[in-house]
Order: C-alpha cells, then sequence, then structure tokens
C-alpha cells in the first residue's frame, strides 16, 4: 500500500519544497547543473520499500499549512551535484532565466492536448515522476478521451430477454460476463464489428460492454460519448443516458459521485458495414482558447484575454492530452512510463504484438503504444523515461527504436532501460532471465557459478544488446540515448554484478558498465517498519492519542531533529541510530561509490516513503496509520530531507515513484 505522492506534495512542505525543485532548478534540456536552495524546516516522515515496486496508491486531500523547506536539487546527468547550495534565486545555467521557488499546484488529474506545446514551460529541474498504469479504477485522467484507459469488452446476456442464451455458462461466467471475449468480431483497433444476431445458438453472448469508470472517485456531471456509425449504446452504473440532450452519434451521461459502482458503456446492438466505432468519452471540463494546457472546469473561468471556453469535445483532433496531467508535469525532466507499458507483465514478444497508436484502449497487456507515450514527452517536454519488454525480439527493439527517433522532438533525450528490476524475485521476468543464463553458460554452471551472479550478467549483457540497437537506430543521434542499469539499492552487490558482469565480459572484451550510462537505484525508504518482526511495537503506537503518527515520524527521522528519541526500531528494522533516513543515505552513498567506478552517474528510478504493509496483512490500524502519515504535512519534510541527502550523497536525476491511484 504505497500512497500517494502527489497529494503528499500538496498536504505538505513538500509543495514548497519541489516547487523549489521544478522551477527553481537549472534545467532546459540541458545536463546542466541544478541550481540549489537551502534546505531547512522541521523534521517529519515517510517510509517505503526497496524492493518490489507498489502499484497501489492514494489520492488524499491534506493541510498546506507548514513551514516552507527548499531542499537542494540534484544535480543532472554528467555533472557532480554541490552541498553548498547557493541562494535560492539564481541565473539558470540553461536559459539564464531567472530561478524562483513557485509552490505546486493544486489541479485535477489529467493531461493535455497531444499536439500543443506547454505554454510558458518552466525549466525543468532534475526531479521525475512515475506515471501510474492506465487503469479504469485509477483516478488519473491522463487524456481527454475517457475510452483511452477503459477495460477490455466484456460478453454479456440479458437473462430476460425473449429466447434469452443465459443459461449453461461454464464455471465462473454469468450474464455479467460470459467470458467469450475471444468470440468477438474486433477490427484491427479493437472495436465489435458486429453482435450475434438472435438465432445464432453458438455463443450466448448478445452485447458487449467496457468499464470507463470505478472508485468512487468520478466527476460528478454531465459527460459526453461521440461515437461513429450506427447502433444502440447504453449506460449502467453511476451513468443514465440523458436521452432530451441527446441525438445520434452523440450522447450526454448523467453521472453521480457514488462510491461501490463504475461507470459502464454497453453497445447493444451495432450495424454491420457501419458499425459502432471511434467511440470518445469526454468528462466535464475543457480549457480556454488561449492555452489548452491549462483546465478549466466551465465557461465561468474563460473570457477575454483567457479567449473562449472550449469544452474537451470540441478540442483540435491532435489535442488528446488532458490539461490536468500537463500541469502535473511541468518542470518535471523526465516521466517514467514504466507502469503505462505494463512492464512487470509484459509477454510482448514481436512488434506486431504492441498496442497500435490507434487502438479503443491502452489499458491492454501489451501497454500502451510508444507513438503515444512520445506524443506526451513532446507536448509536456520531458525525456521519456521508456523500458523495453522483458521478452522483446531484437526486431522489436528495432523497431521499438526506429519510433523514438521518428518521432520525438529533438530537444528531448530518451531515458532506457531493459525490464524493470531484474534483480528482483517477485517478478516473473527475474526468473525468466534467472534460466536464460543457466542455458547461455552451461560450464559456468558445471564449474558452480553462482546462480544470482550468472542472471546477473545476463540481464548485463541483454542490457548492453538492447541498447546497443537503440542507439544504433539513433545514429549520429545516439548521444540522445542514455542507457539506464537498474539495480538493488539495499545490496551494492546488485549494482556491482551488472556493472562488472565478469561472466558476460570474457564475451564482450569488457565489462558491461563501460557500456552503460546511468546507475539507477530506488531508495524508498521505512519499508521495515511493516515487518513481522516488529509489528508488536509498532502496535503498540496505535493507543497513542495521534495514533503513533509522531512515533513513526521519529523512527524515520531518527534522532535528526527529535528530541531525546532514538530510532526504536534500529536493532531490528534499519540498523542504523539514524532511523529510515540514514539506512537510505547509506545505500545512497555505497552505489555512488560503485558507479564511481565506472564514471557513470548515480539516478533514482523510483524513491521515497513506501509505508507498505505486506501482502495479504489484515491489519486495517497499520493501514490507518500509514495513511494518516501519508496525508500529514511533516510528510513533506521527510521529502525534504531525502531530496537534501540525495545530491548530498552524490546522486543526479530522482524519478519519484508515484503520481495518483487509490489506497488499499
Amino acid at each position: 500500500m504505497a500512497l500517494n505522492l502527489l497529494d503528499a506534495l500538496r498536504a505538505s512542505t513538500l509543495a514548497f519544497a519541489v516547487g523549489g525543485l521544478v522551477s527553481g532548478c537549472g534545467g532546459g534540456g540541458t545536463d546542466d547543473t541544478a541550481t540549489q536552495a537551502s534546505a531547512t524546516g522541521s523534521p517529519a516522515a515517510v517510509g517505503g520499500t526497496d524492493g518490489a515496486s507498489s502499484t497501489v496508491q492514494e489520492t488524499a486531500s491534506a493541510d498546506s499549512s507548514s513551514s516552507t523547506v527548499a531542499p537542494p536539487a540534484p544535480a543532472d546527468d554528467g555533472t557532480s551535484a554541490s552541498t553548498t547550495p547557493p541562494a535560492a534565486t539564481a541565473a539558470d545555467s540553461g536559459t539564464g532565466d531567472p530561478v524562483t521557488v513557485a509552490s505546486a499546484t493544486n489541479t485535477p488529474t489529467g493531461s493535455a492536448a497531444g499536439g500543443a506545446s506547454v505554454k510558458s514551460a518552466p525549466a525543468r529541474s532534475s526531479l521525475g515522476i512515475n506515471l501510474g498504469a492506465l487503469d479504469y479504477y485509477s483516478p488519473t485522467l491522463p487524456t481527454i478521451d475517457l475510452m483511452k484507459k477503459a477495460a477490455g469488452w466484456l460478453t454479456q446476456c440479458n437473462p430476460y430477454a425473449a429466447g434469452n442464451t443465459c443459461k449453461g455458462f461454464a464455471t465462473g461466467a454469468s450474464s455479467y460476463d460470459t467470458l467469450e471475449e475471444s468470440s468477438i468480431d474486433l477490427d484491427a483497433d479493437g472495436w465489435p464489428r458486429s453482435l450475434p444476431a438472435a438465432g445464432d445458438t453458438t455463443r450466448k453472448f448478445r452485447s458487449v460492454a467496457t468499464i470507463l469508470l470505478s472508485g468512487g472517485w468520478q466527476q460528478a456531471g454531465q459527460y459526453v460519448v461521440r461515437y461513429d456509425g450506427a447502433g444502440t449504446l447504453a449506460y449502467s452504473g453511476v451513468g443514465t443516458r440523458n436521452a432530451a440532450k441527446s441525438t445520434a452519434g452523440r450522447d450526454v451521461v448523467d453521472v453521480v459521485n457514488t462510491s461501490g459502482s463504475g461507470l459502464f458503456l454497453a453497445i447493444t446492438a451495432t450495424t454491420p458495414g457501419n458499425y459502432v466505432r471511434n467511440i470518445r468519452v469526454y468528462p466535464p471540463g475543457g480549457a480556454c482558447a488561449s492555452d489548452l494546457t491549462t483546465y478549466a472546469a466551465s465557461a465561468a473561468a474563460c473570457g477575454g484575454t483567457a479567449g473562449a471556453y472550449v469544452a474537451f469535445e470540441n478540442f483540435p483532433a491532435g489535442s488528446i492530452w488532458h490539461p490536468a496531467l500537463l500541469t502535473e508535469l511541468k518542470g518535471f525532466r523526465t516521466a517514467r512510463f514504466m507502469d503505462w507499458q505494463r512492464t512487470n507483465s509484459s509477454k510482448v514478444v514481436d512488434w506486431s504484438q504492441r498496442t497500435p497508436a490507434t487502438a479503443r484502449s491502452w489499458n491492454t497487456p501489451a501497454g500502451a503504444p510508444i507513438e503515444q507515450i512520445v506524443s506526451l514527452a513532446n507536448t509536456a517536454n520531458v525525456d521519456p523515461w521508456v523500458n523495453v519488454p522483458t521478452y522483446a525480439s531484437d526486431d522489436y527493439v528495432t523497431q521499438f527504436a526506429q519510433v523514438l527517433h521518428q518521432k520525438l522532438a529533438s530537444n528531448l533525450s530518451v531515458n532506457l532501460e531493459y525490464s524493470n528490476e531484474p534483480w528482483n524475485y517477485a517478478f516473473p521476468a527475474t526468473h525468466w532471465m534467472y534460466d536464460q543464463a543457466q542455458a547461455a553458460w552451461p560450464a559456468e554452471v558445471a564449474a558452480r557459478t553462482d546462480a544470482y551472479l550468472l542472471q546477473a550478467n545476463w540481464y548485463a549483457n541483454r542490457l548492453v544488446h538492447v541498447c546497443n540497437i537503440v542507439k544504433g537506430q539513433f545514429g549520429a543521434d545516439s548521444a540522445r540515448v542514455r542507457c539506464i542499469a537498474n539495480t538493488q539499492a539495499a545490496s551494492t552487490g546488485s549494482a556491482n554484478s551488472v556493472l562488472n558482469c565478469t561472466v558476460a565480459a570474457k564475451t564482450l572484451g569488457q565489462a558491461c558498465g563501460k557500456s552503460i550510462d546511468v546507475l539507477a537505484i530506488a531508495p524508498y525508504f521505512g519499508g521495515y517498519v511493516s515487518a513481522a518482526k516488529l509489528r508488536s511495537t509498532v502496535s503498540s503506537w496505535y493507543a497513542q492519542a495521534d495514533g503513533g503518527l509522531n512515533q513513526l515520524f521519529s523512527e524515520i527521522m531518527g534522532t535528526e531533529g527529535v528530541a531525546a528519541v532514538a530510532a526504536p526500531l534500529a536493532s531490528g528494522g534499519s540498523g542504523a541510530a539514524g532511523g529510515a533516513r540514514a539506512q537510505i543515505h547509506g545505500w545512497m552513498s555505497a552505489n555512488k561509490a560503485v558507479a564511481d567506478q565506472f564514471k557513470i552517474p548515480l539516478w533514482a528510478y523510483e524513491g521515497g516513503r513506501g509505508l507498505t504493509p505486506p501482502g495479504g496483512d489484515t491489519d486495517t490500524r497499520l493501514v490507518a496509520l500509514f495513511t494518516a502519515a501519508n496525508r500529514d504535512p511533516h510528510m513533506g519534510a521527510a521529502y525534504a530531507r531525502m531530496l537534501a541527502d540525495w545530491p548530498a550523497a552524490g546522486g543526479q536525476t530522482f524519478a519519484l515513484y508515484n503520481d495518483l491511484a487509490t489506497p488499499s
């Protein structure tokens, strides 16, 4: 249960801390030294795990009344981070423009016009952000068209209709889902070309449906559904078709904000040859004509120099990104699309298996189209941080690289990973790499070379091979590709194994680190707080007046600024008197020393608090404590401390995890 980062930003001192980093750091698109501001403020807390990436996060509103802090921003790429902070206002080394410290904005989640460039974008910092997966139940609004994150089709039938076929279902099937998805007659973009006729006895379903929203977080109001073709659409859950306002090809749907249900759209009839297709679902809102990248809730927000109000359904064809997401991304240097690409579960091998750019929904097992990832990067002016699927063929990598080179704006660079967390055996892909290593080096296996070392070598070897393909496709622009090795923060053995790759080096002729541009780790802090062996101690905190918040924050910040309170779990948790903060600072410094051996920078591919109960944990009080901690203003001071420790340890680009998702 990782908790939502952007809410923590808005809820705390971090709203100002990150504001300073985002708007106040040297940036442009160059690899310049980031301008730094002094770090001040009271200690606070946050937590995290270094291992598997958490994918459930939280949206929460919280108090923004707390002291401002502006921690040093990490220097980026080839530069070294200064530990002596200059003044908070300075000249941007990339543009010459004055640098100002600004607070984070509190706007709806989403994104903005696809083809439009962000207006008056601030200089980019050394901060990055991971974007959560495109799921119908996620509170994020990446595109103005909700169909782009809709669920797959469900095959359905009406048990009350005359001559219904809702009988004899297989185990697990029902009229809600007859489990006949493989029988849907789909076109290349995923639209049903026909539905079974009334007399068809070979199939039970008679309609198809998809889930557009779920979770009770949705905006209430009137949604507009546009579509091509002839047929009938139906709505259920929190949505009801407004017949008086609907016309052919355009439905108006009244949506209420009710928890425990979702918004369902069904195609109950369609005309073969002119089937219902190109369905677009627009939530309330839009933008003012002068700037389609800034969200406007209604016409009341526009007029005068802002121009007329433009509802989402009237945006230009190329403007696909929700303005609120573009607002969130302003100032970030990079956006990591690991979850958008479904990297941890992707089984894609061949290019033909990818999700096409014109697909009905990008919420597929193959992940979002690379063309659309590039479109967002161009629009938001962020370097795309992308992951090549674990099982991808060389041909896939080649065509993937061609799209990046042909479509990415010339001022942007590609941050390139192969797979994700190849050291993490919680993921099937890591086990697969392990098997590949055993098959690749039978002599090493016979010589009893450590199997996990072989797996790290196989990953490193494949990473170098993938990077060489991508850089080859970029040709003279190959310097725009940064090859990133992903290793475990808590173990420098992971970084050493990958960069030295003593087994693979025998074939390559040199250590893999010679062909790698960046070493990246995930410095999550405080994960040990939820360990079973410490639960009795942590449980004792619940009875305190604040539910244990002060004790949790003291544990994370350790002795720093907390009078007479040592980290109570240090001996069984972080092992450091300074608590969780001190623990990850040690990881940062140790991994920087490994990176220095190869003269490459140290980045964070993920990081932040990771107060995450173990899978299957039923301690609801622990969840309540972690949720309260995420919403507490002190959370910002904990992030400020982490973001000050990072450049002090020599770290550079830091991609925070994650933007938005719901709590659990």
